[in-house]
């Protein structure tokens, strides 16, 4: 009898009892070959197939219940190893109440352009626009890094929401009731919030039972991760201020990242977590990462100190989980077959001087050095089959806006960037106990202006995103 233990196999005694689980290395198999189990099978199963003759131990009565005894006390083992949920959502420009009735009175005020400076200020002129209408950006002395843009909210037929304070703490009680009945986490990792008070006001008993590791300063749109106090206790909370780019201009600096260290038990555990440059999704689709333009080039800028982050954090031997919001298809990148340096080299190798990358994902998970090898977990769509054979298409190519618009309605996923900017993946010591799982808010992705004065009758949607759920066995 032998046994060996390897990466793309589960454990073998004398032959294969579990079947493998899904790595990056086979990610692009078809759906209907896939392990949704991502693990070992049930004990009942192994017990099963030991009972399987080998060549070693053919007819040997004996040996049956060595093995079923020693496959039993195995899968005993397994299963002392904690489980944990993780979840990371953008939120879409999420604010607390205090400073949502700040940002309304900002937005309800009129502007006009002043001819001197070309920016705008507030002014009851005939020509003066509310907020509601103004490029943001144009408005002489708007804080980005206090308040977001006005026009967030937009119904269907693209008409800007003017929100009315009832109309948010609607919104705000529709996204705390979701998180509760939609969200068993115990890992929340949050984008595109403005701090930890808008994060408590979603959670359960406002948010006393979670500890919290978030960016300070910074532009409105932060990270926040919060987990069950219950968990494990804080090792360490770190912003990673090189992903912001900060010698740039203020224009041009994205996020900065988050590192979270926890004990989780015996394990030490790190959650990095990212929201990367916008608007260069998908070299299929008008995001050539080695292109010109506005966006591509700030995120190929991203993509040195991303890595290097993921080399530093993941050398000391903790359990590591990169997640958030990429603004990359990575499906994408795996099916271009553009080489993945402009100068054919191997991103394994240092960059020569003026080469570009075609691939952020093959950039950041080249293994080496080995331990910070990181594999992405497959991802399955909550939602009905037809939304299913979508999901999977969307990892194949750009779906057309026809598709787009039917997999973004209530009776799919309901939300408007539903899949290819989110992704999770893991380091070695973690496994994923099925795929990620984008869980669909359904009608919650309205936007609906309604007619009551004081804005009660609104309909705000929670996200324009949905969050993307794994559960992980450390």
């Amino acid at each position: 009898m032998h046994w060996t233990f390897s990466k793309s196999s589960s454990f073998r005694i004398g032959h294969q009892l579990c079947p493998p689980s899904i790595t990056a290395g086979n990610s692009l198999r078809s759906r209907a070959q896939r392990n949704t189990l991502g693990g070992p099978c049930t004990i009942a199963e192994l017990v099963s197939n030991s009972f399987k003759p080998t060549q070693e131990r053919e007819g040997s009565f004996m040996s049956k219940y060595v093995l079923a005894f020693f496959v039993i006390w195995l899968c005993a083992f397994d299963a002392s190893a904690r489980v944990v949920t993780m979840v990371t959502w953008n939120l879409g420009w999420h604010m607390d109440i205090e400073t949502t009735r700040r940002w309304i009175e900002a937005c309800n005020r009129r502007y006009a352009k002043d001819p001197t400076t070309g920016l705008r200020t507030a002014s009851s002129a005939p020509e003066s626009k509310p907020g509601w209408f103004v490029d943001a950006f144009s408005i002489e002395g708007w804080d980005t890094a206090q308040l977001p843009v006005c026009n967030v909210y937009r119904e269907r037929d693209n008409d800007i929401v003017f929100v009315k304070p009832a109309g948010y703490e609607n919104r705000i009680s529709q996204l705390s009731r979701y998180l509760v009945t939609s969200v068993p986490a115990d890992v929340l990792a949050f984008q595109e919030v403005n701090g930890e008070q808008a994060v408590k006001e979603i959670l359960p008993n406002n948010g006393s039972d979670y500890d919290f590791c978030s960016v300070i300063g910074y532009k409105v749109q932060r990270i926040v991760i919060a987990w069950k106090k219950s968990l494990g206790e804080k090792v360490s909370c770190n912003i990673e201020d090189a992903l912001s780019l900060p010698s740039n201009p203020a224009d041009k600096q994205p996020r900065p990242g988050v590192s979270l260290t926890l004990k989780i038990d015996d394990a030490v555990v790190r959650i990095l977590s990212v929201h990367l440059k916008s608007s260069c999704v998908s070299p299929f689709e008008n995001g050539k990462l080695a292109g010109d333009g506005k966006h591509c080039p700030i995120l190929q800028q991203q993509i040195d100190p991303l890595e290097s982050w993921i080399e530093r954090e993941t050398a000391d031997g903790a359990k590591v989980v990169l997640l958030g919001d990429f603004n990359r298809n990575f499906w994408h990148e795996l099916r271009d077959p553009t080489p993945v340096r402009t100068d054919f080299g191997s991103p394994a190798a240092a960059r020569s001087p003026g080469a570009l990358s075609n691939s952020l994902f093959e950039e950041i998970v080249d293994g080496i050095p080995p331990a910070s090898a990181l594999r992405m977990l497959e991802e399955h769509c909550d939602t009905n089959e037809v939304g299913t054979l979508l999901c999977g298409l969307s990892e194949i190519r750009p779906l057309d806006d026809a598709e787009r618009t039917l997999l973004a309605s209530e009776n799919y996923l309901g939300c408007r960037n539903a899949v290819g900017l989110d992704h999770i993946l893991v380091g070695s010591g973690i496994e994923e106990l099925g795929p990620a799982q984008h869980v669909g808010i359904k009608n919650l992705g309205r936007n609906v202006a309604g007619n009551a004065a004081d804005g009660s009758d609104q309909l705000l949607a929670i996200s324009d995103h949905c969050p993307l759920l794994a559960r992980l066995k450390l």
